[in-house]
């Protein structure tokens, strides 16, 4: 199985191409380059389907920059609905325990999210309350005002594609606290973003496909 991936070097010029993301969905024998991307291991015995990307860029100071997309086909209105779902997020995401709609304040929505995995022997828990301002159906900017990481922002980036297909993009800067180890951080957030997108696709084609 092939996963774009790219790592301190910098971001790949083909990153979240549409074209390119239907290279990657091709069987191997008509895809190009098959062999320099590393394989993430399954969660749940569930493989990442080829046409998902991930990417990481140190950006120094123990920050990184994350990115990921996929291709949905399912108009962008469907894709924003789900994503805005906040209070059911839980029932579908991997690793995401609690999703609680807090309020508004200032124009932006109150979300606060629980993650919680096994790394090793011991299981790891994060919590953030993000400040979401909606731009619809466009983009979702989010920032974190509370919680367990030193810098937790981004965006979530909603397009339109050929026969009502949306290409859904995420954005993150993160800056995890001294005792968590910026690696371990870097790894787990990448593979989960990998897995986050497959849940999201597979939840708007479970209520809007036809």
């Amino acid at each position: 199985m092939d996963w774009a991936w790219v790592g301190a070097a910098g971001p790949s010029p083909l990153f979240c191409n549409p074209d390119a993301l239907r290279l990657l969905a091709m069987p191997s024998d008509s895809a190009q380059d098959p062999q320099s991307l590393p394989d993430p291991a399954p969660q749940d015995g569930i493989p990442v389907p080829e046409d998902i990307q991930v990417e990481v860029e140190d950006l120094g100071d123990r920050r990184r920059q994350v990115r990921g997309c996929v291709l949905i086909p399912v108009e962008r209105q469907r894709v924003w609905q789900v994503l805005t779902d906040y209070d059911h997020l839980a029932e579908f995401v991997p690793n995401l325990v609690e999703s609680r709609f807090l309020g508004s304040e200032n124009g932006r929505k109150l979300v606060r999210q629980v993650g919680s995995q096994k790394v090793l022997f011991a299981r790891f828990s994060a919590a953030v309350v993000l400040a979401i301002e909606e731009i619809f159906p466009h983009q979702l900017r989010f920032q974190e005002i509370e919680g367990d990481f030193l810098l937790f922002e981004g965006f979530w980036e909603l397009a339109e594609w050929l026969n009502q297909q949306t290409l859904l993009t995420y954005h993150l800067q993160v800056k995890p606290p001294r005792r968590m180890p910026v690696g371990l951080v870097e790894r787990r957030i990448c593979r989960d973003l990998a897995f986050n997108l497959q849940a999201i696709r597979e939840r708007c084609l479970s209520l809007y496909s036809q």
